[in-house]
């Protein structure tokens, strides 16, 4: 449930990823009323305004996305991500999936290597929050004073 929590706050989960540059989200956003939004990628061609659609959900295990340039479906790099959040007893794995195309198989040979790199930062960057998140929940529950 923290995995989710954290998956579905697209302003913070979606922002570790160093391709994305501006994320437009509606103000109070929800999942269930909100099917697309738009988001700046820069994948080191310059900027792309492109459109992220929620593609599925199933709470609290499967999120997809999908996102392209809408002017132009074969501009940038179309691609869908897959969040699924595996768990087994007191722990959690979260797997992550991109699948897209960069128009071309030379291109994608060289964008393959970038592209895994910058997914692992992503993976750890979010790792590391959820995880810092719940450590400092845990050190403000032990140092609530109970009132006399």
């Amino acid at each position: 449930n923290k995995i989710w929590a954290y998956l579905i706050d697209f302003s913070r989960s979606l922002n570790f990823n160093r391709f994305h540059t501006n994320l437009e989200l509606p103000p109070d956003y929800s999942l269930g009323k909100m099917d697309s939004f738009k988001i700046n990628h820069n994948f080191g061609f310059g900027n792309y305004d492109m459109v992220a659609k929620i593609k599925d959900y199933v709470p609290p295990n499967r999120l997809s996305i999908s996102e392209y340039c809408p002017d132009d479906v074969k501009k940038g790099f179309p691609h869908t991500i897959i969040f699924l959040i595996k768990t087994a007893l007191e722990r959690s794995e979260l797997k992550y999936t991109v699948s897209g195309t960069y128009g071309g198989r030379v291109q994608d040979m060289s964008f393959t290597p970038i592209l895994t790199g910058v997914m692992k930062e992503e993976l750890l960057k979010i790792k590391n929050a959820i995880e810092s998140s719940e450590i400092a929940n845990k050190s403000m529950a032990s140092k609530t004073v109970k009132p006399i």
